[in-house]
């Protein structure tokens, strides 16, 4: 069984590399970019089960991102990962298929995952 693949932006590298190695651990092969224009470079070339993005980041933020993917045709799951209020991100919440803010709490993050793309 080959493992689900995630592609996760984020630019903050202490979480990406933490998560991505949480994400591993747990059986999950992951690609880990820093900006959105490297998250749509690559989901151009790659399929991804699940796509993980922070919502602000340098040269394109997540959500510019998730709906250019969308435009693209892609029906791939995105979470968005914020340190942004409930009343900053409203107008973007129905890009993506939830939204977890800053602190992530890892346990509800992962569980989510697995409850979309199985283990």
């Amino acid at each position: 069984m080959t493992a689900k693949r995630i592609l996760f932006a984020e630019d903050q590298i202490s979480t990406r590399e933490a998560l991505t190695k949480l994400a591993t651990m747990r059986g999950y092969e992951v690609v880990a970019v820093t900006n959105g224009v490297d998250l749509l470079a690559v989901a151009k070339d790659q399929q991804f089960d699940l796509v993980i993005t922070d919502l602000v980041m340098p040269d394109m933020n997540g959500a510019t991102a998730t709906e250019i993917m969308k435009l693209q045709g892609s029906t791939t799951p995105v979470i968005a990962l914020t340190g942004l209020s409930h009343q900053d991100i409203h107008l973007v919440q129905t890009e993506f298929t939830k939204i977890f803010h800053k602190p992530i709490n890892v346990d509800k993050l992962f569980e989510y995952i697995e409850s979309l793309l199985g283990k």
